[in-house]
């Protein structure tokens, strides 16, 4: 007679450590140009060192490309942005902004890796508009611990959000910060919108077997999901970078069940 049995792995844990944000804050702002400049204002190599550490092996992940500008409007102005990775545009589009408004420009690069180039470049309809900020981090999405095990039992925690930003006159909005949780639909924010936030999150979630369509056990909201190579605007009186921030966990443990033919007699 044949059955089943389940096997579960012993716990196991995997720490998270994002590195810090580069920032650059200028002490005499520059004047956007009126037509798109053939140099961006805004550009970062990606490098290894930029990459948040992962304690222990994991079978995949992406890696997410968090790139700001910003600056202040003298007078109304519609600002044009494009985003570039490795010379090629991934996205265009335009920012209108009021009479002496700061403003915030936020990229968000999917899939990047060590080499990558990712620009920003920014440009006004009119001849006062000044650019004096920028920051650059790396993010982790579709965290994949291994392939062709049945189920996985998680919980993460230590949930934190990334970037924090310390140049300038920086503040965040308090919507749209998401972490989601693969199979569940479930998204976390930080007023409770969905679900209350919390520090601990536990579940299950259902076979990892093809890679390509993993997801992994949780991804975020900015920079993957619906929003790959996405921009996130703002405008403020007083507050540049007024900048969006993603909930990341920094450990995660978890244990991951297969299933064994029995055979008896």
């Amino acid at each position: 007679m044949a059955g089943v049995t389940p096997d579960f792995s012993n716990l196991k844990t995997i720490n998270f450590t994002y590195q810090t944000p580069q920032e650059t804050l200028l002490g005499t702002p520059e004047t956007l140009p009126m037509s798109e400049p053939a140099t961006p204002q805004v550009s970062y190599t990606v490098a290894s060192g930029d990459l948040p550490i992962i304690d222990i092996p994991v079978e995949s992940k992406k890696w997410i490309g968090m790139v700001i500008g910003a600056g202040r409007v003298v007078t109304g102005a519609i600002l044009s942005w494009r985003m570039k990775k490795n010379g090629y545009s991934v996205n265009l589009g335009q920012l209108s902004t009021t009479t002496n408004y700061r403003y915030t420009i936020q990229a968000w690069f999917y899939d990047v890796t060590v080499g990558d180039v990712l620009e920003l470049a920014l440009w006004s309809n009119v001849a006062d508009s000044l650019y004096d900020y920028k920051a650059y981090q790396i993010h982790v999405t579709r965290i994949t611990p291994y392939y062709l095990k049945v189920h996985y039992r998680f919980f993460l925690q230590s949930i934190i959000a990334q970037p924090v930003l310390t140049l300038g006159t920086p503040t965040t909005p308090t919507a749209n910060w998401y972490i989601y949780v693969i199979h569940r639909g479930y998204n976390f924010t930080p007023n409770g919108t969905s679900y209350f936030f919390r520090t601990n999150i536990g579940g299950w979630i259902w076979s990892i077997i093809v890679p390509d369509e993993v997801m992994g056990l949780v991804y975020t909201r900015h920079g993957d999901i619906s929003n790959q190579n996405s921009v996130t605007t703002t405008t403020h009186a007083t507050s540049r970078p007024r900048y969006y921030r993603n909930y990341l966990p920094s450990l995660v443990r978890f244990r991951y069940l297969t299933i064994k033919e029995l055979i008896i007699g």
